[in-house]
């Protein structure tokens, strides 16, 4: 059905239309057009609801508002929930609702920034919700190449190039795993970037980094490449094909410093007795969160003696991590879960026996405990031998604009 206030436009068509249906017709003179011939009517059209969320309102209030039922909303939010949550949504997110001629509500769009636009085909009542149809606007972009040289960090010579501080963040994080931009950067170092950006009306903003490369006084050249392979599977990857990314993040938490080392002879600072201590202790405030330094499966969540809230992962290659004398755990959290590395699972706390609010954190490599903070980490996955021939193109043609200054074609598949 049709919003209540929008309801008397559509009556008043209606009636038009049997008002004409009703009036006598001159047909008796050969040729002679009837009434219905010389009338022109317009075909019915459904109706278009227009909105912009305001601060502190929820899409539920700004709908109610349009006339739109209780019902309807509820349906609504249950056929686009997997694309679109209800509880958060920006303020001046846009939305329209379009209405066909019968008052079948059949497209939702949601605008949460002008470069995100997407257009949402409901499916008809009763039908299965597989048939919803999500298409994303395109939006117009090209590919800028920038290059810059160090003067006192990377921050401010990417704002100098090209007043991005978010590149700069892109590029430490890509290189997150070979590169120390903090300590290892010296004047004189240069950098070149390849970088989507992205155009609507006015506006623009920086998209992904395509590829990338630094080379320092103290570092040797570092080439990354972004790739995504027929699987879905992306990444940034070396010229050779490993992957940039380490199969665990160095630290499980933002900590103050380290309290306790990994030692097989340690004074328990509660029990008063000298004992192992497999793992390593990260200060912390109570409620910083912990995150799964790896991809891996949650084998055990719960309390754990001395441990108190614990929890334990396994990781692919027969690593496992523990995470004791956790506050609470992440909501939802549960036995078997997969979790991607970086997830939050919990937050710092001092259950069990702690003297503090702390992070008791532990790593198992085929069964045994080993130092954490001198385990040479294990990279992640490297391109799949069966991609390798696509990487190589994709590879190629960026680092040779990269390189060369080549006009690139955005055709690349990325």
């Amino acid at each position: 059905m049709f919003p209540v206030k929008q309801t008397k436009e559509i009556i008043s068509t209606s009636l038009a239309l049997e008002v004409v249906s009703d009036l006598p017709l001159d047909g008796e003179e050969k040729g002679a057009p009837t009434l219905l011939e010389e009338i022109s009517l317009p075909p019915l059209e459904g109706i278009t609801i227009d909105g912009i969320l305001k601060a502190g309102d929820t899409l539920y209030e700004s709908l109610i508002r349009e006339g739109i039922s209780a019902a309807e909303i509820l349906d609504l939010q249950d056929k686009i929930k997997s694309v679109v949550d209800f509880n958060y949504i920006p303020a001046g997110s846009k939305y329209s609702l379009k209405y066909d001629p019968t008052g079948t509500l059949k497209e939702f769009t949601y605008e949460p920034t002008p470069f995100d636009v997407f257009h949402i085909s409901l499916p008809l009542p009763n039908s299965d919700l597989k048939d919803l149809k999500v298409v994303k606007e395109d939006i117009p972009k090209e590919i800028v190449q920038i290059e810059g040289t160090i003067k006192s960090s990377l921050y401010e010579s990417m704002i100098e190039c090209a007043d991005a501080p978010q590149l700069a963040i892109q590029m430490a994080e890509i290189f997150a795993w070979e590169i120390d931009f903090l300590t290892e950067c010296r004047e004189g170092d240069a950098f070149k970037i390849l970088v989507e950006k992205q155009y609507k009306g006015d506006f623009y903003r920086w998209g992904n980094i395509l590829a990338a490369q630094y080379e320092g006084e103290l570092l040797s050249k570092h080439d990354a490449v972004l790739f995504e392979d027929p699987s879905g599977n992306i990444d940034y990857y070396t010229k050779e094909g490993k992957s940039l990314r380490k199969a665990f993040l160095k630290a499980p938490l933002n900590y103050k410093y380290i309290s306790s080392y990994f030692s097989n002879n340690r004074l328990h600072p509660i029990l008063r007795i000298w004992r192992p201590h497999l793992a390593i202790d990260y200060a912390a405030p109570s409620g910083t969160p912990i995150s799964t330094i790896g991809d891996g499966t949650v084998i055990y969540k719960g309390w754990n003696d001395g441990y108190g809230n614990y929890i334990k992962i396994r990781h692919p290659n027969n690593y496992e991590t523990g995470y004791g004398h956790l506050s609470r755990f992440a909501s939802g959290l549960k036995n078997g879960q997969k979790v991607k590395q970086g997830e939050i699972i919990g937050y710092v706390g001092a259950t069990g026996l702690a003297t503090g609010p702390h992070l008791d954190f532990s790593i198992s490599e085929n069964g045994k405990k080993v130092d954490f903070l001198k385990l040479k980490l294990p990279a992640a996955s490297s391109i799949n031998s069966q991609y390798i021939t696509q990487f190589n193109e994709v590879k190629n043609k960026l680092l040779g604009a990269l390189e060369n200054r080549e006009e690139l074609d955005l055709n690349l598949g990325l």
